[in-house]
């Protein structure tokens, strides 16, 4: 009995200590389309800002929204976190098999009014919208997408595709396209994994004749997914297009110093800076985080010229004083491993007076003194570090 009493205490405990609640990821919405004869179901997410603000927001729309939306849902949040992209509205639009192939193909046009005068009418009157718009499609949705470009070259700023099928009957219809516009700014993103048999071949046709037609202001790319295969390319693409897209959005940081030099060095990052404050009203100047990993990628590379270089540029904001003190550090610490004392005790010195509770700026003054032979002074700064290290345990 005490045991039984037991289990029927602690089994109680447990449930009053646990709350469930319902994961949701936006909210459905059912529209009755007078152009499709029924009602179709659309799915919205909104950006967690967007009751905190009067502004408006650009909107993704996702074709087979049943499957991909939540994963742009997930990207979204991803890309804001860390300042990839702005915000943006997501809307996904179901479609249930397998009338997704009859709106795709044999009723494309028809598909198409749905979204031109049902959708985005519903969508921009009930929210806050840029009139910046997305439009992304994978396999037979990325050939609807394809014709909605051609169709309706300014309902979208970004046509986004992977792994577009069929696509070779429209090859003439897209040349054509191509001909009769002498000057195209919208952008195509398209993808296909190597493996794709029939679907390679209207992409490469597509990619040919791009090559030979699109005009210079039409942002277009075509990309190999290698490690992917048909069902995986909509994940890929969707997020490689949406960075595409947004491409003078992001701080701008190089993986290596290779990677630097290769895409034109300093030039190119002023360049970089200038088109994004254009685009997206950003100041001109670089941020401090372009500054450090551009020179922490100096640091890395142990290319001591190249680190001197960047940081005597950079200095003249004097962005060392502004930027985290581990950080700042680190560009001391390779001056001092480079035997230049004096240059790094300046930078210590001022470290350890902005940053009185941090031991590292006093341990390497410490060893910038040492290294100057300054037995004494050295001494001291060891000992400043040490107590502020004891304090801390204390």
């Amino acid at each position: 009995m005490f045991l039984l009493f037991t289990l029927l205490y602690l089994t109680t405990n447990i449930k009053a200590q646990t709350i469930s609640s319902k994961n949701t990821l936006g909210t459905n919405f059912t529209i009755k389309s007078e152009i499709l004869k029924e009602d179709r179901q659309i799915q919205i997410c909104v950006p967690e800002s967007y009751e905190e603000t009067d502004k408006k927001f650009p909107v993704l729309y996702i074709l087979d929204g049943q499957r991909l939306f939540p994963f742009g849902v997930s990207l979204l949040k991803s890309f804001t976190q860390f300042r990839q992209t702005p915000e943006f509205i997501i809307v996904g639009i179901t479609n249930k098999y397998p009338n997704r192939f009859g709106h795709f193909i044999d009723d494309e046009k028809k598909f198409l009014h749905f979204i031109e005068q049902e959708v985005i009418p519903f969508v921009d009157t009930s929210f806050r919208t840029s009139k910046e718009r997305i439009l992304f499609g994978w396999e037979y949705g990325g050939s609807f997408v394809i014709q909605t470009m051609m169709d309706r070259p300014n309902l979208f700023d970004a046509y986004l595709v992977a792994s577009p099928f069929p696509l070779t009957h429209k090859i003439t219809e897209i040349d054509n396209f191509l001909s009769e516009k002498s000057s195209f700014d919208k952008t195509l993103y398209f993808s296909v994994s190597p493996n794709e048999n029939q679907v390679n071949i209207g992409t490469e046709k597509l990619d040919s004749i791009l090559k030979l037609k699109a005009h210079k202001t039409f942002n277009w790319s075509y990309k190999k997914l290698i490690n992917e295969e048909h069902r995986s390319t909509p994940y890929s693409t969707l997020y490689s297009g949406i960075k595409h897209f947004y491409h003078y959005f992001p701080e701008l940081q190089f993986n290596t110093l290779d990677e630097f030099i290769n895409a034109g060095g300093l030039d190119h990052v002023y360049e970089y800076y200038q088109k994004r404050s254009l685009k997206y009203g950003f100041s001109k100047a670089l941020t401090d985080w372009t500054m450090f990993s551009l020179t922490r990628t100096a640091i890395r590379a142990n290319d001591y010229k190249q680190f001197d270089a960047l940081v005597n540029e950079f200095n003249k904001t004097e962005f060392i004083s502004r930027i985290k003190v581990n950080r700042a550090c680190s560009i001391a610490e390779f001056y001092l491993k480079n035997k230049h004392y004096n240059t790094s005790k300046k930078i210590f010195t001022l470290l350890a007076e902005k940053h009185p509770n941090s031991e590292r700026p006093l341990k390497g003054l410490g060893d910038s003194y040492k290294a100057l032979q300054d037995d004494s002074s050295a001494s001291i700064y060891y000992r400043k570090a040490e107590k502020l290290s004891e304090n801390k345990s204390n």
